[in-house]
């Protein structure tokens, strides 16, 4: 296992970027540029032995900077949306940036430069997040790492602590697509997931507080099948979306048991996720381009629904509904999630 750097490119004002390439014994690649801590290739074996890149990327800083898909970066300090750009803490209410129309999606986590830090198979980015950054209060001190290990599992470990009660949703927006980033869509990518519920969403992508079964309904993957089988069904929410852009709720979340596992019959790659985490953001990849194909890395173009995500993550709009998983951080406390997705062959 080695993990080394190289220089990647400067942004729009003038912050040197850093590209990390870990590699173990098994020639799994996966490369982590310094800008929003994005991971920008995944390279794995398919069933050949030949090495496919399935993490959708790009080769430059300025195409990062002008993406609005958010691919590989690192989100936060809450990922998703949250209603109006506010939420109340402890009878105080906190306005943040709106940048989603009136709602607040995601943070700025996503659009900084952040250094990182080699220790033995493990890169590791340390930040603060200020008092009052977006309206968020206190200040933030996270450390995100990611291991690459032999058994071609890479895993994302988050921490942080706050002097102040806050909220904290950190995740990662990396688009699969396990046929290779540039095979075109992902709708032939046979999916399972542990989730025999999900929370209901309005027009808005804003959930209602409705936690439901997926039982009858197009998201159902308690049973594999493919990505595209039922993704133009008649169903609202999948209208609203333009195909799957749902919270998915993980029965059994755990390290030891896959919250999700996905596999290519284009190359025979197989992914497993498994998180700590209470959901799943089961994303489709639909406005990937909105306005005609979108250049990627090594000559490719993307198309609409050519990755998929699944975001680990806690509930979005979770300050607005005391029965969902809570969301506050509060000093002394540590806030420590794992998502790990490991590779294979069928």
């Amino acid at each position: 296992m080695s993990i080394t750097k190289t220089f990647f490119g400067y942004t729009r004002d003038g912050q040197k970027v850093l590209r990390y390439q870990m590699t173990n014994g098994n020639g799994m690649e996966v490369s982590v540029i310094s800008y929003a801590a994005a991971i920008q290739s995944i390279r794995v074996p398919d069933r050949t032995g030949t090495l496919v890149d399935v993490a959708l990327g790009y080769d430059t800083v300025p195409e990062y900077e002008a993406d609005g898909c958010f691919f590989g970066n690192l989100v936060g300090r809450f990922a998703n949306r949250l209603r109006d750009a506010r939420f109340v803490l402890d009878g105080e209410t906190y306005q943040l940036q709106p940048n989603e129309g009136p709602n607040h999606l995601h943070g700025s986590y996503c659009y900084r430069v952040f250094d990182g830090e080699i220790e033995g198979n493990t890169l590791t980015f340390s930040f603060l997040s200020p008092d009052g950054e977006e309206g968020y209060p206190g200040n933030l001190s996270v450390r995100y790492r990611y291991t690459l290990t032999e058994d071609n599992r890479l895993l994302l470990d988050y921490q942080a602590t706050t002097d102040q009660a806050t909220i904290i949703n950190l995740t990662n927006h990396v688009y699969f697509n396990l046929g290779g980033h540039a095979a075109g869509d992902v709708l032939d990518t046979v999916l399972q997931m542990d989730a025999s519920r999900y929370t209901a969403c309005d027009s808005a992508s804003l959930l209602t507080g409705e936690i439901l079964p997926v039982e009858g309904t197009p998201f159902d993957f308690r049973t594999p099948k493919a990505i595209g089988r039922d993704i133009d069904g008649d169903h609202p929410m999948l209208a609203y979306g333009s195909g799957y852009d749902l919270n998915m709720v993980l029965d059994e979340p755990s390290m030891e048991r896959p919250a999700a596992t996905a596999w290519s019959p284009k190359t025979g790659i197989r992914m497993t996720c498994c998180t700590t985490q209470p959901g799943v953001q089961l994303y489709s990849g639909n406005y990937i381009v909105p306005d005609g194909p979108r250049p990627g890395k090594d000559g490719a173009t993307y198309g609409s629904r050519q990755g998929f995500c699944l975001e680990s993550q806690c509930f979005p709009c979770a300050p607005d509904f005391a029965h969902f998983p809570s969301a506050v951080l509060r000093p002394g406390e540590v806030y420590h999630q794992q998502t790990a997705y490991q590779f294979d062959v069928v």
